[in-house]
């Protein structure tokens, strides 16, 4: 069973880790793009749940910007794709996040694009940016009225990573 949460300081090892190998497995990003491996760096002011795939090991991540529903990171542990995190961390926003969501994803990420795609996202633009050319994906489902969408937050993410 995979559990999703919120991410306390706990967390900001493993999050790291995750961060870092998925860079390093990342051979469509340029070299430039991976320079800065620091988290913290990356995400501040977003908020970041992690998923749980085994007794508290953190198997990925998700990390929002809130204010337009923006996914700006998704990542699962080498370990543990295939397995279903991915769509757990997704499956995780309609609890809490105001669609309709949206994300970047550089075109020659072949597998995350063709991930988003299956799990029903539409491209909606495209661009270049200094990661290469990219498709601008949203995602609007309809609304389950079990769900309330709720901000949720974690202050002091960014600062605990920077200590």
């Amino acid at each position: 069973m995979i559990a999703v949460r919120s991410a306390t300081a706990d967390d900001c090892a493993a999050v790291q880790t995750i961060y870092e190998l998925s860079l390093l497995e990342a051979s469509w990003l340029p070299a430039s793009a991976k320079q800065n491996t620091a988290f913290a760096g990356v995400s501040h002011g977003e908020v970041i749940h992690v998923a749980e795939a085994n007794a508290g090991v953190v198997a990925g991540f998700v990390s929002v910007q809130t204010g337009d529903s923006f996914v700006h990171h998704l990542y699962v542990h080498p370990d543990a794709r295939g397995l279903g995190v991915g769509q757990a961390l997704l499956n995780s926003l309609q609890v809490w996040l105001p669609q309709p969501w949206q994300l970047k994803c550089v075109r020659k990420n072949v597998g995350a694009l063709r991930f988003y795609l299956r799990a029903g996202w539409e491209e909606v633009g495209s661009g270049e940016s200094e990661h290469g050319a990219f498709v601008v994906l949203s995602f609007r489902q309809s609304p389950n009225l079990s769900l309330q969408p709720t901000c949720a937050s974690f202050a002091g993410w960014s600062a605990e990573f920077q200590r």
